[in-house]
């Protein structure tokens, strides 16, 4: 999974309008060569996020 944060509303890369809010892209949204531009781009936090699978019956609120 991808995690991509604008540190400007709005600022554009490959396509996309990306926001001050994090937003998550599955891994196979963008190219190899988009994913390096994005990341190079001082404008954009870019995380490359491992997937974690939760229990059966478990919520995010009950792990803490």
């Amino acid at each position: 999974m991808v995690r991509i944060t604008a540190k400007q509303e709005g600022f554009r890369r490959c396509g996309i309008a990306h926001t001050v809010a994090a937003v998550e892209y599955s891994n196979d949204q963008f190219t190899p060569e988009q994913l390096a531009w994005l990341q190079a781009e001082p404008m954009l936090v870019v995380e490359i996020v491992k997937e974690t699978k939760d229990k059966p019956g478990k919520s995010a609120a009950d792990k803490s």
